[in-house]
């Protein structure tokens, strides 16, 4: 993708995120102060919109991504639709789930985007899910989807974690030649890079002026496990399963500590809490802005890992070996809540 296409792509969308902002007022689709949130005014919650606008608009106007991605596109705005009456009345947490599983099981069934493979993971050749390969994807896409939603804490965190899974898995893709995901990769990054200079915190800027929402969160959290599926499946695969997972293992090892240890506490999976690894960070005195950072540095090394693994062609049962060792290592590092630091910083707004 040519640098003026991409700079088009980033005015367009920092355009329409400015042209949705007073809508947003108008409809409510704001994130009101109060409560355990520290932002002292109404701030538009039309991230998602304005990056699925921009990356839409974009698609159409190159005829040959659009063909490759048009399936994508139309499933993801249903999504963006559910995340956008999840923002405006907070509808129940079972029928959002059931959303999403719907949109992954139209993803497989409709677009053929599945997990039919998991690799060599355990030395013994592939690991084929036949006729599991569904009900595995839906699992897996709704996983995804709710680990950067549950990453959605700090302003410019998830946001951050999406482009940097999305910067490895374009760089594969190039090392592949897989123009079409190579050029959809880069117009989806640039659009949410026009989205974080609205959101991320800045010398210049203390507050974000606009916030992903969930419809945000869960429509990244959607795209990015279709093109992570796409990637690492069928016969225009280019990189195995485990390294890719390598690209996501920050918000995932995060979102599934939580799914083991909360119902341990005879909490709900989906109970909102202060226990997810930016709480954490904060709590044990670093600022919001550290604590972005620091995840951020965290999933550019443990992406770095996985694209080495990949270029070098590491065995997958070590690679996954390996991960599996790191979460376990994370588990026991997690096991007690960390006592809250004597210091000022601002809190999360979640």
């Amino acid at each position: 993708m040519s640098p003026t296409v991409l700079l088009f792509t980033f005015s367009l969308t920092a355009m329409m995120l400015l042209a949705l902002r007073p809508v947003a007022t108008l409809v409510g689709l704001v994130d009101l102060p109060g409560g355990r949130k520290t932002h002292s005014l109404p701030t538009p919650m039309i991230g998602g919109l304005g990056i699925y606008l921009g990356t839409l608009a974009i698609c159409m106007l190159s005829p040959v991504v659009m063909a490759d991605y048009q399936f994508l596109l139309a499933i993801a705005g249903f999504v963006l639709l559910v995340g956008i009456l999840d923002d405006l009345f907070e509808i129940r947490a079972s029928l959002r789930i059931a959303c999403h599983a719907a949109a992954a099981l139209a993803m497989a069934t409709l677009a053929g985007v599945k997990l039919d493979s998991l690799g060599s993971l355990l030395y013994l050749g592939p690991v084929e899910l036949g006729l599991l390969a569904v009900p595995v994807t839906m699992f897996a896409t709704v996983g995804v989807i709710n680990a950067v939603n549950m990453s959605d804490g700090l302003d410019g965190l998830s946001g951050g974690l999406v482009v940097i899974a999305l910067v490895f898995l374009s760089i594969a893709a190039l090392v592949a030649g897989h123009s079409a995901m190579l050029s959809f990769n880069q117009i989806l990054i640039v659009a949410v890079l026009a989205f974080l200079a609205f959101n991320f915190r800045m010398l210049w800027k203390k507050n974000a002026l606009i916030y992903l929402g969930d419809a945000g969160s869960t429509l990244l959290g959607f795209i990015l496990a279709w093109l992570v599926i796409a990637a690492t499946q069928g016969t225009d695969a280019f990189i195995a399963p485990v390294y890719a997972l390598w690209f996501l293992a920050v918000p995932l090892m995060d979102t599934v500590s939580l799914m083991i240890k909360r119902p341990l506490r005879g909490l709900s999976p989906f109970t909102p809490g202060r226990d997810h690894l930016h709480h954490r960070l904060l709590n044990a005195g670093f600022t919001p802005r550290q604590t972005v950072l620091g995840m951020h540095a965290a999933a550019v090394l443990f992406g770095s890992i996985g694209l080495s693994g990949h270029i070098a062609g590491v065995r997958e049962g070590t690679m996954f070996l390996l991960f599996m060792s790191l979460f376990a290592i994370y588990l026991v590092a997690t096991r007690h809540p960390v006592a809250l630091a004597n210091t000022h910083h601002t809190q999360p707004r979640r």
